[in-house]
């Protein structure tokens, strides 16, 4: 049987964002045997995202005096680095088209030194994730053109991560022998993990990623989504059954059902605000992520593990770290032995 792992997404942005919390919940995370801490990345954030895209911490602890801070994603894990042992290192996902990807090369391979072979890449497109959003401006990157970049981006970061004298030749990169050292610690380099929730992430994961993490899927649709990975990856000439498929799901737990409803159901709602979560039905957002008391939340695990879900990063929805810790302390005692 797989072994099923378990990840927690640290508050490197939101209401309770600090490098005092994003450390407690690292080395929390590894005392409480998670198998993964992760951070996710955008370069430009605003007031209003803040609000409404709220991935870690919840509505109820926003604050009027509070800034949009938003701790860079690859630097925040080399701190991390520092801070814990054994427990793996993911970002979901660098907004690749916004990197220079030889650059972006050179600092993963760093980092997964620094973190003993412990890195976990996640790259996708980006997003606007509200109509205001002005991050693919001030790169200068074109919107419609985020795709054909991203693939090719991948491309540059393998061939550096691999080759002693590198060369590509791309669309927008073109480059001969180039020497960048040092190579990733891990063989042949980290994995790297696809985001994004359609069939063409899918399809990406399949010719060049090591796993897919989507989020905002049902265990049917990530089931429908597996199987495109595996297909692509098998008319690629690769071997789609090794393929990581993992999920990234906002999640509450609790003794009584209710209490865990009541965490999760202000920062849903905030959430539908936003321009990539136009939700108005509370139970769309209700099918696919992870709410609930203990014995729901097994149950709801298991519908995802039986739709090919390996690896789940939880975004847990808290209004201070110590009801962090509390529901953390749950999914250790109660959850993470059901499925190892």
């Amino acid at each position: 049987m797989t072994r099923i792992e378990f990840g927690v997404r640290v508050p490197n942005s939101g209401p309770l964002a600090s490098v005092a919390n994003v450390v407690r919940v690292a080395q929390a995370a590894e005392q409480l045997s998670f198998d993964s801490v992760w951070v996710h990345d955008h370069v430009v954030w605003s007031s209003e995202m803040h609000r409404h895209h709220i991935s870690s911490g919840s509505a109820e602890a926003l604050a009027d005096d509070q800034t949009a801070d938003f701790y860079e994603s690859l630097t925040t894990l080399a701190y991390l680095a520092a801070k814990t042992t054994d427990v793996k290192l993911g970002v979901a996902c660098l907004v690749m088209p916004t990197r220079n990807p030889i650059y972006a090369a050179k600092q993963t391979a760093t980092l997964d030194h620094l973190t003993g072979g412990r890195l976990i890449v996640g790259v996708g497109l980006g997003s606007k994730a509200t109509e205001s959003s002005s991050e693919f401006d001030v790169f200068q990157v074109p919107f419609s053109d985020r795709g054909k970049l991203t693939d090719e981006y991948i491309e540059v970061m393998k061939t550096i991560w691999t080759e002693p004298l590198a060369s590509y030749t791309g669309r927008t990169i073109k480059f001969t022998d180039a020497e960048v050292f040092p190579k990733p610690r891990q063989s042949p380099h980290p994995p790297v993990w696809v985001g994004g929730w359609t069939d063409r992430a899918a399809a990406r994961t399949g010719r060049l990623g090591d796993g897919w993490i989507p989020g905002w899927l049902s265990p049917a649709e990530m089931a429908r989504g597996r199987d495109v990975v595996r297909r692509t990856a098998d008319e690629a000439g690769r071997d789609g059954e090794k393929i990581v498929i993992a999920v990234e799901k906002l999640a509450t737990i609790a003794e009584d059902r209710e209490v865990a409803l009541t965490r999760a159901l202000p920062t849903v709602r905030q959430s539908s605000m936003t321009y990539e979560r136009d939700v108005d039905d509370m139970q769309f957002a209700l099918d696919r992520h992870i709410f609930g008391s203990v014995d729901d939340v097994r149950h709801r695990v298991a519908e995802f593990v039986d739709a090919g879900v390996a690896h789940f990063e939880l975004k847990l929805l808290y209004a201070s770290l110590d009801e962090l810790i509390e529901q953390m302390t749950l999914w250790s005692t109660h959850v993470l032995p059901e499925f190892r």
